[in-house]
């Protein structure tokens, strides 16, 4: 019987703040700054600077940052990045810059800035990038039914042999509308084969509600490191 895969680090950030099983907390009303950060927040909370963090749409932000907070630069060897893969489910996709691009087409020129991010994958390029992930990547739409899929997706990639290891997250941000409720919420999880013999944070889930239970983990503050419970 194939054994689940390892969880080794997460990353999560809500409209409250980020937490992350690297040690990062931190409260936006603390840090006086308004949700998912900006560049002076990044500085704040992980000692050093991303001045490309300001072009970034509020979704890639907000995956980036959470992406930091389980602390993938130190957990994830060097000589892995070319086989790590990057798995991201999302409901709402790009909805909130398609729609400011949309916004920006009737008074005069389109808002260029913009435009890169009305693809739901952008995010994903933006944590790619930062963490030189050379792997399979890929983006998913799921519904309630269906959550948790990016966790299914990263365990089938690392059985299959097409990865080392993967980061497996959610990313959900838009304003209120009609019929849907606003959100801001990232989750990352570092997820390896247990043939690995990597240490666990905590035991494998990938059902509907894994990044919720996920996300509640970084909360508690269990770092990376201590072992499953």
């Amino acid at each position: 019987m194939t054994r689940d895969p390892a969880i080794l680090a997460v990353g999560a950030l809500d409209a409250g703040g980020v937490a992350g099983t690297s040690g990062v907390r931190g409260e936006w009303a603390a840090l006086g700054i308004e949700a998912p950060g900006d560049a002076r927040a990044f500085r704040a909370l992980f000692r050093r600077t991303d001045r490309a963090l300001r072009r970034l749409d509020r979704a890639s932000r907000a995956l980036v940052v959470a992406a930091e907070a389980a602390g993938l630069g130190a957990l994830l060897p060097r000589d892995a990045r070319d086989e790590t893969a990057l798995v991201v489910e999302t409901a709402r996709g790009s909805l909130e810059s398609d729609l400011r691009f949309a916004r920006s087409l009737a008074p005069g020129p389109p808002h260029g800035a913009i435009f890169p991010f009305t693809l739901p994958s952008a995010s994903l390029g933006e944590v790619a990038i930062r963490h030189r992930l050379r792997g399979p990547a890929v983006c998913l739409s799921v519904d309630a039914e269906s959550a948790g899929e990016a966790l299914r997706e990263a365990a089938r990639l690392l059985e299959d042999g097409d990865a080392r290891f993967a980061v497996a997250g959610c990313v959900e941000v838009g304003e209120p509308r009609v019929g849907l409720p606003g959100a801001l919420r990232a989750v990352v999880a570092l997820v390896a084969p247990s043939r690995a013999g990597l240490a666990a944070v905590l035991p494998w889930r990938c059902g509907p509600q894994a990044f919720d239970e996920l996300a509640a983990f970084a909360a508690r503050g269990e770092r990376a490191g201590s072992g499953a419970p």
